[in-house]
């Protein structure tokens, strides 16, 4: 095979530009900073990099949500805080109304101050975070959920929504709380029935919540409790029929039991007086605070009257309590759920440390090595051009002319 002189140049010339592209790529390297700038520089690594960049901007992504969910729970936190706080400011308002030591005024000025307390915590179930979304109104965050109806009750004008966010690739969180599983929804007295004095009685007996002895007896119903005489009751079913009987006799406890409950009655009963029994149902607590607040407020004077108010404040209390239990459990699994939001955080910073030193293994630049490399490719460039020049220079003409 002959080789001509075109040949020899193009062959000098493709080893200067493939010289000059090392040259181009390297000092491109030392500009960005970066060993692989182009996929065709490493497609492995390139590879590994896409995979890596996606996993750190799921990370990012967890780690904005556990951050905004925190923000809501810690928010919700302190609202279920003031909100214990208040109850707790009522509950011992009743038990002073309750102390059989106030007069009618007194009952009236002690329901002012409740209902100042009730809608304290009203304004509590409306609280809103910095964009302004309330935290109780489940996914209508932008309508405020308890609002004072035209009937004079308040109405939960929300919904039953829970939001979850991711905060790790197995993980959701809830963001908040429904104002429906917070302040409505309480059940009634014990949770199992509820009592009540009849506004009819004249004597001066007090009922209290009740309990449940054997729930395997307990037959859900209406029951009432007659007063035939001072020291007789009888107790029926909503059918008429008779399903206990007994002696009264407060000085033993005044415990009425049938169908596997009790219910304690406290004072003088008279004849003909009757106390209800009836299923739990379900209520606000603002409407637990409403009845309240009627009762002291037309409290009467006599005897019968003041007794009647102390079943009804002894059945406020129960359903007080009931609020404040719902509250605690409801603050209970606020607190856990930011417990996870804290330790999944962690665990998701620490991989995303990893996964950003993965990345800087693959793709940052050794500077030292690089520059190294560089000022060597340059001077091969450099001679390899300069070799050419002097070669190119060169032919048998040129030779045959000087000699």
């Amino acid at each position: 095979m002959r080789i001509s002189t075109s040949m020899l140049n193009q062959d000098a010339v493709n080893g200067i530009l493939a010289d000059e592209t090392q040259v181009a790529q390297t000092q491109a390297e030392l500009s960005t900073g970066k060993s692989i700038n182009s996929p065709s520089d490493n497609p492995v690594g390139e590879v590994q990099l896409l995979q890596l960049n996606n996993t750190n901007a799921q990370n990012t992504q967890y780690i904005s949500n556990g951050q905004a969910a925190n923000t809501n729970l810690t928010l919700e936190e302190q609202a279920l805080s003031t909100s214990t706080t208040t109850l707790q400011s009522i509950r011992d308002l009743v038990v002073e109304a309750n102390s059989g030591q106030n007069s009618q005024a007194d009952l009236q000025a002690i329901a002012t101050q409740i209902s100042s307390l009730e809608s304290s915590l009203q304004g509590t179930a409306n609280s809103q975070n910095a964009q302004g979304q309330y935290l109780f109104a489940g996914y209508s965050s932008s309508t405020q959920p308890f609002v004072r109806a035209s009937s004079g009750a308040i109405a939960y004008l929300g919904d039953a929504g829970t939001s979850s966010v991711a905060i790790n690739s197995g993980t959701s969180v809830q963001t908040g709380d429904p104002g429906s599983s917070v302040f409505m929804n309480i059940p009634g007295g014990n949770g199992t029935f509820s009592t009540a004095a009849s506004t009819s009685t004249t004597g001066t007996g007090v009922v209290d919540a009740g309990s449940v002895q054997d729930a395997a007896d307990w037959v859900p119903g209406q029951y009432t409790i007659t007063f035939s005489s001072p020291t007789a009751y009888t107790v029926t079913n909503a059918a008429g029929t008779q399903v206990a009987s007994g002696i009264y006799d407060s000085t033993q406890g005044g415990e009425v039991a049938f169908n596997g409950v009790e219910v304690g009655i406290t004072g003088a009963p008279a004849a003909g007086d009757t106390f209800t029994v009836s299923p739990s149902t379900k209520q606000s607590v603002f409407e637990t605070l409403d009845n309240l607040i009627s009762s002291l407020n037309n409290a009467g004077g006599s005897s019968a009257a003041r007794a009647q108010l102390s079943s009804s404040l002894g059945t406020s209390l129960q359903q007080i309590d009931q609020s404040l239990d719902q509250i605690t459990n409801v603050s209970a699994n606020v607190g856990a759920r930011i417990n996870l939001i804290s330790s999944t955080a962690n665990a998701v910073n620490t991989n995303s440390t990893t996964v950003s030193t993965q990345i800087s293994n693959i793709s940052d630049l050794d500077y030292a090595s690089a520059s190294a490399q560089y000022s060597q490719e340059l001077v091969a460039l450099q001679a390899a051009e300069q070799s050419y020049a002097a070669i190119d220079g060169l032919s048998l003409f040129k030779v045959l002319a000087g000699g």
